[in-house]
């Protein structure tokens, strides 16, 4: 089997729901900092998740058992704990060591966007609650909450490939140009929303590097010539941007309603 043909299969497969994201309507509503504080309050369930769908592959692709044991694919083993190592502990705009997460939190207050039900959500998990009984017991849209749900579904089949999947071809992410023009108009000084861009930018540098075409490496190492395999990887590709899709449009649903109360008001 042609392992190239088979990714350039799937990216085929996928175009049509990338094309959808890309040209989603909900860019074009993002227009000022109020829009900002309304994607983030949404989009921070999809920076948190993310950590999750990225540990599962670090538990799967590397040694995290003691006594230790050598994994086969030394390759696979770094790729993921360097980008662990930049999630869950990259340095802030200050020089110190914080996760993405956390960065975007301090982000959505200086914007003054609302983090009182995230950090609710963090809470109940930390307190023990299932990701599914913290998601129902906060305030939180709908289809957001099924954008994260089906992220775990993924993760508690404990198989690497799909897990790989939905990291590497279902996290197509926001475009950081939009939100860079915002703060150009909003705060061409860059006083006060510094850690926003700060944040933004950081993800222009990381995925400009090798992590993507590494991605595709463990999606290959990872079906081999396993026909099975490769046809789950298939549609776990297409559902994952499916949800994404679908999360993009409540929150562009919530922009426009936004927009309507305060043409009303």
């Amino acid at each position: 089997m042609n392992n190239e043909k088979t990714i350039k299969g799937i990216e085929h497969s996928i175009a049509d729901y990338r094309y959808k994201l890309q040209t989603h309507p909900l860019y074009q509503n993002l227009e000022d900092i109020k829009d900002v504080q309304i994607f983030m309050e949404n989009h921070v369930y999809a920076v948190w998740d993310f950590m999750s769908l990225l540990k599962a592959l670090q538990i799967e692709l590397t040694n995290t058992n003691v006594p230790w044991l050598p994994k086969e694919n030394a390759k696979l083993t770094r790729f993921i704990n360097e980008i662990v190592v930049a999630e869950e502990s990259d340095i802030d705009e200050q020089g110190e060591p914080k996760s993405h997460f956390r960065m975007y939190l301090e982000a959505m207050e200086q914007v003054e966007a609302n983090t009182q039900q995230v950090e609710r959500f963090v809470q109940l998990i930390n307190d023990g609650r299932t990701v599914s009984e913290g998601l129902d017991d906060i305030s939180i849209e709908k289809k957001v909450a099924d954008f994260v749900k089906y992220t775990f579904s993924i993760i508690e089949t404990k198989k690497p490939h799909l897990i790989a999947s939905a990291f590497t071809f279902g996290r197509e992410d926001l475009i950081p140009d939009m939100f860079i023009k915002i703060l150009d108009n909003s705060d061409w000084e860059n006083k006060k929303y510094n850690k926003l861009r700060y944040y933004l930018n950081r993800h222009i540098e990381l995925d400009g590097d090798d992590h993507g075409p590494l991605s595709l490496l463990m999606i290959e190492e990872l079906c081999g010539d396993d026909d099975k395999k490769w046809a789950e990887v298939q549609k776990i590709a297409e559902k994952s941007l499916q949800y994404r899709i679908s999360l993009w449009d409540s929150i562009h649903q919530s922009l426009a309603e936004q927009k309507l109360n305060a043409q009303l008001h």
